[in-house]
């Protein structure tokens, strides 16, 4: 076609200046600059080119800068280096029982200080220069930079590297180093973990043998160390009181009610999430096994347990059959995110030990939840709402210290002890580039790496103040093995308690974590995620 047919069309064509528009890219590129999102090219020229396209000046002008909002919104979300809407929107039912002041503290986390200020910023910047730049074009070369810069770029990168096969080697108590085969990527990786764990099972002894003593498992919500590390806690007295510290323990999940019912279910190997409920096997029951051995099970927890249906979850999944231990003259200390009363940690396990005490059985094996530092909690008897991260601090020195005294306590009943602290998954305090502080959609490395401990309570043992500090990969298959040796073994028949004795080849485990809608390998020292069945990626550090 000539050039005479076609211009005399294209001189009625009015494209559209980007106008304020232009504040929305020029903040984007700002956000970009601090690696705060990444810059996906051909969507964001996409909008742009939707956005100048004349439609006139009616009811169709005023629909497309409409849908060139939601547009927008939608592309930042995607441009940002947060998980998937559907990943976040999953929970959405238990979105809605969050109370109005905790739905937002959490918008104020995503509007940070520094946004709003990049934002004033690039608004002032765009009003005082528009009178001699024109910035739709600016924003469009600005674009093309950045694509032809990104392209280099990732011809220079490996999403996944497909290594010269590596072998991973899965530590069993039959086999501890023989079980290898070559992987060559996350996913098999992943498959071939699960496929050996399947095999894994706990024998404990078909009896039990020497002197009593109880087994206390305290389940704490929200305590990583990297959370630890944040607030300046990692050396906190109480972790000097354990005599074994794990300090490379995997929870396998940033969630609560999967963490509770993979320690309940500890005594077989690790499961797929979607393995997780509806498949009881008794043999996989840590209490189920420690009943048949003549401990009676209690239950006691600082909480309700309604939230997410935590009570029942632990009851039909977990294999719990005692009744929660009531709240009465038990202080409440804490308000949940729901508004919920959360009671203190010291009197409720100060209620169990009485009514240990007055118990005629010779041994007690005893289930602890507490969700003191869960993200959201306020004080009771505050009057306005103090950042739930801010007070965390406070929170956790609370409980540990309530932790410390109950040590204390239990010495001094005179009886043998076997006490368990497993934190169910970290708060994530410090968040990432993709997920704000408190965020645990998907189970990273930082918040599934949670210090666990083991301590020895006896008249007859001196409680140390150098703990042994484990640092093979575990995870709660290996719990579950350090009880049933303990049982057959029976260390408090002995004069000293060998406790390297029953580290001794504990099954490691590599790190492999799951969420409902997410998934986590460390692959090649590197995490591996992938979100609603998609493909693997690296995560952003």
């Amino acid at each position: 076609m000539s050039q005479e047919s076609t211009s005399p069309l294209l001189s009625k064509v009015k494209w559209e200046p980007l106008g304020l528009w232009n504040v929305y890219f020029l903040f984007k590129f700002g956000l970009f600059y601090f690696s705060y999102i990444e810059i996906h090219v051909l969507e964001n020229l996409a909008l742009i080119a939707f956005l100048v396209f004349p439609l006139g000046s009616g009811l169709l002008h005023k629909l497309k800068h409409i849908v060139g909002i939601v547009l927008a919104m939608m592309l930042l979300h995607h441009d940002s280096y947060l998980p998937p809407l559907s990943l976040l929107m999953s929970n959405n039912d238990l979105l809605m029982s969050f109370s109005p002041a905790y739905l937002l503290e959490l918008i104020m986390r995503v509007v940070s200080l520094q946004g709003a200020a990049l934002m004033l910023v690039t608004l002032v910047t765009y009003l005082y220069f528009n009178q001699w730049i024109r910035f739709t074009g600016v924003n469009i070369l600005a674009f093309f930079v950045v694509g032809v810069t990104g392209a280099a770029s990732l011809n220079n990168q490996q999403n996944i590297p497909a290594a010269p096969t590596r072998e991973v080697k899965q530590a069993t108590p039959d086999a501890p180093t023989n079980s290898t085969s070559p992987v060559t990527d996350p996913a098999s990786a992943m498959t071939q973990f699960y496929a050996q764990q399947q095999s894994l099972v706990t024998e404990f002894p078909n009896q039990f043998i020497g002197s009593n003593f109880d087994v206390v498992i305290l389940n704490i919500c929200s305590l990583g160390w990297d959370d630890l590390r944040h607030i300046g806690m990692e050396n906190h007295p109480l972790l000097s009181q354990f005599d074994v510290i794990f300090e490379n323990f995997n929870s396998a999940t940033s969630y609560s009610g999967p963490a509770a019912t993979r320690l309940l279910n500890s005594s077989c190997g690790q499961r797929p999430h979607n393995g997780l409920y509806g498949n009881k096997r008794e043999e996989c029951n840590l209490f189920a096994q420690l009943e048949q051995l003549g401990f009676q099970t209690d239950l006691a927890m600082n909480h309700n347990g309604f939230f997410d249906s935590f009570l029942q979850l632990i009851k039909t999944e977990g294999g719990i059959s005692a009744p929660l231990q009531p709240f009465d003259d038990i202080n409440i200390i804490q308000r949940s995110f729901d508004g919920s009363p959360i009671y203190s940690d010291k009197q409720v396990l100060s209620k169990w030990l009485d009514n240990r005490e007055q118990s005629a059985q010779e041994r007690h094996a005893l289930y602890f939840n507490s969700i003191s530092l869960h993200d959201g909690n306020i004080m009771a008897g505050q009057a306005n709402r103090f950042n739930s991260i801010d007070n965390y601090r406070a929170r956790a020195q609370a409980l540990l210290n309530d932790i410390d005294g109950f040590f204390q306590t239990l010495t001094n009943t005179g009886r043998n002890y076997l006490v368990v602290m497993v934190p169910e998954h970290g708060a994530a305090l410090k968040g990432d580039q993709m997920q704000f502080s408190g965020l645990r959609e998907i189970p990273t490395p930082s918040i599934v790496n949670v210090p666990v401990g083991i301590k020895f309570i006896s008249p007859n043992k001196e409680s140390g103040s150098n703990p042994i500090k484990y640092d093979e990969p575990l995870s709660y298959f290996a719990i579950s093995e350090f009880i049933a040796r303990t049982i057959e073994d029976n260390p408090f028949d002995q004069a000293t308690i060998n406790i390297r004795s029953l580290l001794s080849n504990l099954p490691t485990s590599a790190m492999v974590a799951e969420n409902e809608n997410s998934k986590m390998i460390l692959y090649s020292d590197q995490p591996y995620i992938q979100l609603d069945n998609g493909m693997w990626a690296k995560y952003p550090q």
